[in-house]
């Protein structure tokens, strides 16, 4: 009886083995997220702030992890220390802006141009209350589509 026990056991535990090497397997080769070629969740730069600075438990369950094609007026454009290109657009409020790293460079874009950016949200940072400075939301892996 126990013998057959313990051969239920070691049987069980081959199957369970098996499922978690198929699944990480299939994580493994799964490959990035196709940002370019998928449509996004239409929002405004605005308006995707907006939820996020009033209420970003339910921005982050909305739009977190999600590819959103955002619309906006820019209002910065910056390099990183990669050199890559990164793009604020504008917000209701001065101080803060929708991030967005650009996957590719833009030419010729300059602050009042309208673009829609299509990219990952990562969600909204800190910023810092004792300074005043309110976060940004940021958006990783973008491309654009001039207006």
């Amino acid at each position: 009886m126990a013998q057959l026990t313990k051969k239920k056991i070691l049987i069980y535990l081959l199957v369970l083995g098996i499922g978690a090497t198929a699944v990480a397997f299939y994580l493994y080769n799964k490959g990035p997220l196709d940002v370019r070629g998928s449509n996004g969740l239409a929002v405004k730069a605005v308006d995707l702030y907006h939820i996020f600075s009033t209420d970003s438990t339910v921005a982050g369950s909305m739009y977190i992890d999600k590819i959103l094609a955002v619309q906006g007026i820019v209002k910065e454009v910056n390099q990183k220390d990669k050199q890559q290109q990164v793009i604020l657009l504008k917000t209701s409020d001065d101080g803060a802006a929708v991030n967005c790293t650009m996957e590719s460079p833009i030419a010729n874009v300059s602050p009042s141009d309208k673009l829609i950016i299509k990219g990952i949200c990562s969600g909204i940072g800190q910023g810092d209350t004792e300074l005043g400075i309110p976060g940004d939301v940021y958006l990783t892996r973008c491309y654009s589509e001039k207006k």
